[in-house]
């Protein structure tokens, strides 16, 4: 190591358990991190200020303003750039002695496991059901560890996949992302944190947790619990600052080698595993029953005097209440998917009881949800707003704010 590092790491290099054996560690070592966002800007963060010698940053998406609350290494003057890039940007000014390498595409069936078997551990800092499979599937073929981090609302949670858990025998691994949840949930039971929020604070505190737990499995520092036979115990962690505790453990179950698809025989199961189909996340079925107009189109036919048409914003209450068009009602989507017969009542209510005169347009935040409250109702004919409110601000109103 030059003199320059030996200053900068000096406050963690005289902890006993770290010194200059578990420094050179940190230095040679090759570290995956998939997700240059909420979670991975503050794990990048902590190791490149850590030390880690090379770091490889694999991310397709560019910086939104809306990234900037909680994406802590993103910068405005950035806005538009790939993620990787502004991360490898941001690390150079924490510590020139590392390497952060941008990596700007997806993570593919085609890419995953030539990534991961060039490096040591992988973080997982994404938000996306298939992704986690993906990343897990081919850490296991590959025979290396994930930190898996996952962060929305005011909750999150942090678990080592396939951990090194020798000498331990007959089992030397944890559980993977598989083991623990062998069926993937419905697409409908998935909300990342563009849709259900997340506070920039709790991405922040899992994301640095991950760097942490990367560090000791990197350098050997801290000794993991062991059961009644001395073997090993994996847990997940559990943080929630709104409840008493703020933080818990919960102990996993065992890996899974015989009936778990990935254990059992990793190299046949990714080249017979659809990721897509397994996850549910297919094109989808043609939704019947309504139109569709562009924002753009909207606001030429609304402005007209004759017009009588009546707007149905199915967003979350709390977003409504941020932004919203004017003569517009509020019925958020849960309500109509648990009780479709009520949203036809509250419709007619809204239009006086008749549809002769009256024409019914849904919108939510991007499109999506309001293509789905429209199928819920087929007495009524409604044309779906495509693009929503991010497109109406893109398209009609520069000044309707975007959240």
């Amino acid at each position: 190591m030059s003199l320059g590092e030996y200053s900068r790491y000096g406050r963690q290099m005289i902890l006993p358990s770290m010194g200059l054996p578990g420094q050179l560690k940190l230095r040679k070592s090759r570290v995956l991190v998939i997700g240059a966002g909420g979670l991975g800007c503050p794990s990048i963060q902590y190791l490149v200020a850590a030390g880690v010698g090379h770091i490889t940053v694999l991310d397709h998406d560019t910086v939104e303003k809306s990234n900037l609350a909680r994406q802590i290494l993103h910068t405005d003057d950035r806005v538009g750039m790939n993620k990787a890039v502004s991360v490898s940007i941001a690390s150079k000014i924490i510590n020139p002695f590392v390497h952060v390498e941008p990596v700007q595409t997806s993570l593919s069936v085609e890419n995953a496991v030539p990534l991961i078997k060039t490096h040591d551990i992988v973080l997982d800092c994404t938000d996306n059901v298939l992704t986690r499979y993906l990343i897990s599937d081919a850490a296991v073929k590959c025979g290396r560890q994930v930190v898996s981090g996952a962060a929305q609302g005011f909750d999150g949670q942090l678990v080592v996949l396939h951990k090194d858990l020798r000498p331990a025998e007959p089992v030397p691994r944890g559980p993977c992302y598989r083991c623990l949840f062998p069926k993937a949930p419905k697409p409908e039971e998935v909300t990342d944190c563009e849709d259900g929020g997340v506070l920039g604070t709790i991405t922040g505190l899992v994301g640095t947790m991950q760097a942490f737990e990367t560090i000791k499995l990197l350098t050997g520092i801290g000794d993991d619990d062991e059961d009644d036979k001395g073997r090993p115990i994996v847990g997940m962690t559990l943080v929630s600052p709104l409840s008493f505790p703020p933080s818990r453990s919960v102990r996993l179950r065992p890996r899974r080698i015989t009936t778990c698809r990935a254990c059992g025989d990793p190299e046949q199961m990714q080249a017979d595993l659809n990721y897509i189909a397994f996850c549910g996340l297919t094109n989808g079925r043609t939704l019947d029953g309504f139109d569709e107009i562009t924002t753009s189109n909207f606001a030429k036919l609304n402005g007209r005097p004759q017009s009588k048409a009546h707007i149905i914003d199915v967003r979350p209450k709390v977003e409504f209440e941020i932004a919203q068009l004017p003569n517009t009602t509020n019925i958020p989507f849960r309500q109509i998917d648990s009780d479709p017969k009520k949203w036809y009542t509250d419709i007619l209510k809204s239009i006086g009881n008749t549809q002769d005169d009256h024409q019914v347009y849904v919108l939510c935040r991007r499109g999506n949800d309001s293509r789905l409250a429209s199928d819920k109702q087929a007495k009524i004919r409604f044309t779906n707003i495509t693009g929503g409110l991010r497109a109406w601000s893109n398209e009609v109103d520069k000044n309707f704010p975007v959240y």
